[in-house]
């Protein structure tokens, strides 16, 4: 796989896309452009850096140059004719209106922009600024577009709270050859979690012996492999305790537990939350 591409044409400063369907985003890439993406209608969990999020309808954030992410949309958005995303996603160079744009001292706020989306900006899902943002700058002209990212950037620098998601210790080392070897692991990893995952298989996947491979896994995501899967469990747990009726019981082995204890305390350690706690809260 090479590396994606957003700036299509070099005639444009900014790339601007409208996708009802999931197929460009579930791949694990990085790439030089800052990512500004707002999903109106969709669901699924979102990995970025070392930060596992569990994403729904009217999900707003800045992605960073350089940062690797990943979209897993629900499978009723990939497979199903009914169920249509509907994906705004603006794609920019740091240095989007010239190369001297951020030696200027008007960039300073902007500069600082960007080092918070280095670690993925969030903003809240009722931001109207930034949602007619999204809802009207594909309409515009090439030079209206320009002067609206600059505005909705200096709007950003003026929030006084700023939601990161990436850890700050987060370390984010890069080779090109990551991209094919990371989604043959990801995409296992999709595949399989609901069952129990053998060291030994994914590492032959990704072509390492285990030893490398679990190095090589902490270094890429920020967690081991059995903190990454259980974080993917846990997200998936939290859409069926809020979505469905099911037992508890019936949830914990269904996303991949195979002892109740062992859910209970894990889903506590990363949500806070006893899992009948949490259906309560979000019903």
């Amino acid at each position: 796989m090479q590396r994606l591409d957003h700036m299509s044409s070099t005639l444009r400063s900014i790339a601007v896309r409208h996708d009802n369907r999931p197929q460009n985003h579930n791949i694990w890439h990085y790439h030089e452009e800052l990512e500004f993406i707002y999903i109106k209608r969709g669901k699924g969990t979102f990995f970025v850096g070392d930060c596992i999020q569990q994403f729904s309808d009217n999900f707003i954030i800045l992605i960073g140059s350089n940062t690797p992410h990943y979209w897993l949309f629900d499978e009723e958005y990939i497979k199903s004719d009914t169920s249509t995303a509907d994906i705004q996603v603006i794609h920019f160079k740091p240095d989007f209106v010239g190369s001297d744009f951020l030696d200027i001292p008007e960039s300073v706020a902007i500069k600082q922009v960007y080092r918070f989306a280095k670690k993925a900006i969030l903003f809240p899902s009722d931001d109207t600024r930034l949602i007619y943002f999204f809802e009207n700058v594909s309409a515009q002209t090439p030079i209206k577009r320009l002067t609206m990212l600059l505005d909705i950037l200096e709007y950003t620098a003026t929030q006084s709270m700023l939601i990161t998601l990436v850890s700050a210790n987060y370390t984010n080392p890069q080779q090109q050859g990551d991209y094919l070897r990371m989604n043959k692991i990801l995409d296992y990893i999709r595949l399989h979690y609901k069952s129990k995952i053998q060291l030994d298989e994914i590492a032959h996947i990704a072509g390492m012996t285990p030893n490398s491979f679990c190095r090589y896994f902490k270094q890429r995501t920020g967690k081991t492999l059995i903190e990454f899967i259980n974080e993917l469990r846990i997200g998936q747990a939290c859409k069926l305790l809020t979505e469905s009726k099911a037992p508890i019981k019936e949830i914990c082995f269904e996303c991949g537990f195979h002892n109740f204890v062992s859910f209970h305390k894990i889903f506590k350690s990363i949500t806070r939350h006893t899992p009948s706690a949490y259906r309560e809260a979000a019903s």
